[in-house]
């Protein structure tokens, strides 16, 4: 498995994670289990921060990735543009 395809994977992951978390908050369905997808939420965003950076270093990504992976949007923003790189690569 290729670093992209590796990262793309875990953003898809990390949004389920996010999604996952606002449906508990909005549907107010526990104070233990919106604490533990926070927490997870957390580091995971950081991890893949993390990766999307490492691999702009070493020009997998366009810096453009990792402005998309740190801004408000997170999983949301780095899915969107993981998605669109891919089908770039394919045409």
């Amino acid at each position: 498995m290729s670093y992209f395809q590796a990262v793309r994977i875990y953003s898809a992951a990390e949004m389920c994670v996010l999604t996952t978390l606002i449906v508990v908050w909005v549907g107010d369905l526990g104070d233990t289990a919106q604490l533990v997808l926070g927490w997870t939420h957390g580091f995971g965003w950081i991890l893949l921060c993390l990766l999307v950076a490492r691999g702009c270093a070493r020009g997998i990504f366009p810096w453009p990735l990792l402005a998309a992976t740190v801004s408000p949007l997170g999983p949301i923003g780095s899915t969107i543009g993981l998605e669109y790189l891919s089908r770039r690569r394919v045409a």
